[in-house]
């Protein structure tokens, strides 16, 4: 009597099926008994670079006008940061946004328009083109006289600054590393008090949610003055955290007694 290949593989992998189904049921049933923690830390770090973003904002009557006076702003803005001997890798820019100026109205105090005034209201009466770009400092040193000579060469929109580290992720690495031990000393602690021990880790996982870093933390910046006032800069520490959920085993005697 000749058996199937194809009878024989579906009975295999139907056995195979079943085994896994057990195991799975014989994990989620784990009667061991055990306790779940979390733990968190944060490492204090000082910042070694400054993320600046700005942007070129041009506006004119036509849309020829604006777009030529925002290439040669960003030309002017570009040019003075390789003064500055900034690496080109460090300067990112966007492509060129063009968005049409509309004529406001209220009517809430003016009488309604004409027809005939319509189509001239639904007409723009200028163009903004944009562009955005990120400077990333390598040196702090320079933030300040980079900071003022950039808004004097061509930039006209500082969106945001930021201040990190190049070494993130050793930093986020120690903080995770203290984040388990800061888990274990309280396992081991609610533990203790109930006459049990810690056995074994039953599971472990990084809550992602909580790793991060604070970029803005303590930082301060006063922008520089008309009157020729460079700045100060006090970027103070960043914050980089990390937390962790554990699940131990536990050891000791029962509770009932």
């Amino acid at each position: 009597m000749r058996i199937s290949s194809l009878s024989i593989g579906s009975t295999v992998f139907v056995v195979l099926l079943s085994l896994l189904s057990c195991v799975s049921m014989v994990r989620a049933d784990d009667p061991r008994p055990s306790i779940s923690v979390s733990g968190s830390a944060r490492v204090m770090v000082t910042p070694d670079l400054a993320v600046i973003n700005a942007s070129v904002s041009s506006r004119f009557a036509t849309l020829d006008e604006a777009v030529a006076h925002n290439q040669k702003s960003i030309e002017q803005a570009i040019g003075y940061l390789k003064e500055m001997q900034i690496d080109p890798k460090h300067i990112q820019a966007s492509q060129i946004t063009i968005q049409p100026i509309w004529p406001e109205r209220d009517d809430r105090n003016h009488p309604p328009v004409a027809a005939e005034d319509l189509f001239k209201m639904s007409q723009p009466i200028g163009y903004q083109a944009s562009r955005e770009f990120q400077i990333t400092l390598v040196d702090l040193n320079k933030f300040e006289q980079i900071y003022s000579g950039m808004i004097k060469n061509g930039v006209n929109v500082v969106n945001s600054v930021s201040f990190t580290t190049s070494e993130l992720r050793q930093h986020r690495d120690a903080a995770r590393i203290q984040a388990v031990r800061a888990a274990r000393e309280k396992a081991t602690a609610m533990a203790k008090e109930l006459d049990a021990k810690l056995l074994s880790v039953k599971s472990i996982a990084e809550a992602a949610e909580h790793r991060g870093v604070s970029y803005m933390q303590n930082a301060v910046f006063v922008a520089p003055q008309a009157d020729g006032f460079e700045g100060v800069l006090a970027p103070g520490q960043i914050e980089v955290t990390a937390s962790v959920d554990v699940e131990f085993y536990l050891r000791g005697e029962s509770l009932d007694d």
